[in-house]
């Protein structure tokens, strides 16, 4: 847990929106057979994008 944790305080937050918008588009590909998994994938790239631009613009 402490690695996880440890990977969101310490990454760039540019590597955080750039993860964040490979989860949305690796969640296109499984929108239509699994909806609920794309909406917990839709919500997880949203939260990491918020994170990884305050920081952005906190570090500025």
């Amino acid at each position: 847990m402490n690695k996880v944790i440890g990977f969101f305080t310490e990454s760039s937050p540019l590597k955080l929106i750039v993860i964040s918008l490979g989860i949305v588009a690796l969640s296109y590909f499984i929108q239509k057979p699994l909806p609920n998994v794309f909406m917990g994938l839709r919500l997880i790239a949203f939260i990491l994008f918020v994170y990884g631009t305050i920081r952005l613009i906190n570090k500025k």
